[in-house]
């Protein structure tokens, strides 16, 4: 690393992951970081949490910038869990209903989930996800899962950005928005976070759990029943109803053409169908 960054305690002795965390008040993007690390030295970099103030670059899904200025918890977390090929789409699911509870358990305001990983509270984004992958059965396998929550952000000035660049496709909101008045520690709500996300991932090391998991993640998120229009880059390639969400958590779509069809989170993107 050539940017100056200072180490964390926070005293994760029980857990696998965070026992290493590298903190920079200013780097251009803690998920190319992150997967730099990895793609470096797996084996050494397991369980390490990439932390920012502020993110120059910021990367949300789609390669489209995500505004990070003070006041936000930005970090990507490298992994290489003991899980089954099949199940990898379930990273995403367990990384959203920990960012979910997490906030919702320190705010005590109600979250929900669009799908496969966006954080709304009353359709406006307050965080997002976004899982890059390299999997090959080989040692040097990872999984870096990247996490932005506004906590504490000038919400007006991303809102401005939003509409002035296209950023993001709908309004932002942070907890302290929502919650005027308290104040919500950023590396409290890590520690929960990644005590969290420990928790589900060590339920995915067994068969008979991942069941669980989506009924868990049910309960969250909003897209069900939802008419929704699917894009692959950048273009329309059909819509239909939200009917369920299958074992890996992908959509089950029923199209206009009555034909059922199985989204998986990746480069396809959705719209409900009266965004605006």
């Amino acid at each position: 690393m050539d940017e100056t960054y200072t180490k964390i305690d926070l005293g994760l002795r029980d857990l696998a992951i965070g026992k290493r965390i590298y903190h920079y008040k200013k780097i251009k993007s803690t998920q190319e970081l992150a997967i730099s690390l990895a793609e470096t030295n797996i084996n050494n970099e397991q369980g390490t949490v990439i932390i920012a103030d502020e993110q120059d670059e910021g990367i949300g899904r789609g390669k489209k910038k995500w505004v990070s200025p003070l006041g936000g918890l930005w970090m990507s977390l490298i992994i290489n869990p003991r899980i089954k090929f099949a199940k990898i789409n379930l990273i995403s699911v367990i990384s959203a209903i920990s960012v979910s509870e997490v906030i919702n358990e320190i705010s005590q305001l109600k979250t929900s989930i669009k799908w496969p990983n966006d954080i709304l509270i009353d359709e406006k984004k307050i965080a997002g996800i976004l899982i890059d992958t390299s999997i090959n059965h080989s040692k040097n396998d990872y999984i870096v899962i990247g996490i932005g929550i506004n906590i504490d952000v000038d919400i007006s000035k991303i809102n401005l950005s939003v509409s002035s660049n296209n950023i993001l496709p709908r309004k932002v909101t942070s907890i302290h928005n929502e919650i005027k008045g308290k104040n919500i520690d950023r590396f409290f709500l890590m520690k929960q976070l990644l005590g969290k996300i420990e928790f589900y991932l060590s339920l995915l090391e067994y068969d008979k759990n991942h069941k669980k998991i989506i009924r868990i993640y049910k309960n969250l998120i909003n897209t069900l029943g939802k008419r929704i229009i699917v894009y692959q880059e950048g273009l329309k390639k059909y819509s239909g109803i939200v009917k369920d969400i299958d074992n890996s958590g992908g959509l089950i779509l029923e199209r206009d053409d009555k034909l059922l069809e199985i989204i998986y989170y990746g480069e396809i993107t959705i719209r409900e169908e009266y965004d605006k």
